[in-house]
């Protein structure tokens, strides 16, 4: 099992507050790094963050990361952390082997994140700096970490929730003094998308719902103010009614299921049994045959491997699913969806 399953279904999760939090991104502004030095990538630099202030004294060699998010940003900036956490036995995602081996490195040095950070191996590594852009225990971390190394966080209250991939980039690159480094990696990625939806001219205008089938409820993401652009990058659009739900009332009842239908309608079963209803169940369901939809082929599942990059975009997943996923999008307007 990977990564990226491990962490969907274990740390950060209470899933459901995950899943849509982590799609209500839009409009946050950058945790930027403020330099005392002043403007660019000076040092001295201080590192703010809702939990207090730390300061690089240089510029720092040695990195290390506490989520698999941080640890592909520190790989597209070309950084081999000096070490990084794992689940368990979890293997590193596939986008992550692929990073590792342009870098001239076969794996990384670990700690086991199955209990929370381990702080002593962190500092047994010796970092100059800590990249936790995307820490979801960093409220409780924060104290025992910046007595090892200076912070790269969030800043505001709803930092962690709402920076997309690209502030938590550019937020790290500054620190790392890799600016030019993350702008070739956005750029790079932004193009990408460009080709793909130029490629395909027919998602311009396209409605879609993206729902996933989580333990305690069928979850309505792409809802209004949520950040679904990988989809809405390519040219698909939102329906009206994404307008009735919000991160804090995205749940579709049985008896609605009618609410789900768009021009194409994605669904993702990345808790299996452990859902409300399996995929089995939820197709089999009468109303559900009845969205239209469904009924004309324009119904598609979301693959369990895509459902984490989606949820957890980073600057290694967002070409990895393009590649991956534009294909099932386009079986899903041509109503060859479900096929």
């Amino acid at each position: 099992m990977t990564r990226s399953v491990l962490r969907r279904l274990t740390a950060a999760a209470a899933a459901l507050v995950v899943s849509t939090a982590l799609l209500a991104g839009c409009g946050a502004s950058a945790a930027t790094p403020a330099s005392s030095a002043g403007g660019g990538e000076g040092y001295p630099m201080t590192l703010t963050s809702p939990y207090g202030e730390t300061t690089l004294q240089s510029k720092p060699e040695r990195v290390a990361v506490v989520s698999s998010v941080d640890l592909d940003i520190a790989l597209a900036l070309g950084i081999v952390p000096v070490i990084s956490p794992q689940y368990g036995d979890a293997e590193l995602d596939p986008w992550e082997i692929d990073a590792l081996k342009g870098l001239g490195e076969k794996k990384l040095t670990t700690y086991d994140s199955t209990d929370g950070v381990d702080y002593e191996a962190i500092a047994v590594a010796e970092p100059d700096v800590i990249l936790a852009t995307s820490g979801w225990t960093l409220d409780a971390d924060y104290e025992q970490l910046s007595k090892i190394a200076p912070i790269v966080s969030y800043t505001g209250a709803d930092g962690l929730s709402t920076m997309t991939w690209e502030q938590r980039t550019e937020s790290a690159a500054t620190a790392l003094g890799r600016s030019d480094q993350a702008k070739e990696v956005i750029d790079s990625i932004a193009a990408d998308f460009d080709a793909a939806a130029a490629a395909h001219p027919e998602f311009a205008g396209t409605t879609f719902t993206y729902a996933v089938i989580h333990p305690e409820q069928i979850t309505y993401i792409s809802y209004e103010g949520s950040d679904v652009t990988f989809f809405t990058k390519l040219g698909l659009a939102l329906p009206e009614r994404a307008t009735d739900f919000s991160a804090t009332s995205a749940a579709v009842s049985r008896e609605n299921l009618d609410l789900l239908d768009a021009d194409i309608l994605l669904m993702g079963y990345p808790f299996g049994d452990e859902g409300l209803l399996t995929q089995s169940d939820l197709e089999q369901d009468a109303l559900f045959r009845q969205i239209p939809a469904v009924e004309g082929g324009h119904y598609a599942v979301i693959d369990d491997a895509f459902a984490s990059p989606l949820a957890y975009p980073t600057p290694l997943t967002e070409s990895w699913l393009l590649e991956r996923l534009v294909p099932v999008l386009a079986d899903a307007v041509a109503g060859n969806g479900g096929k």
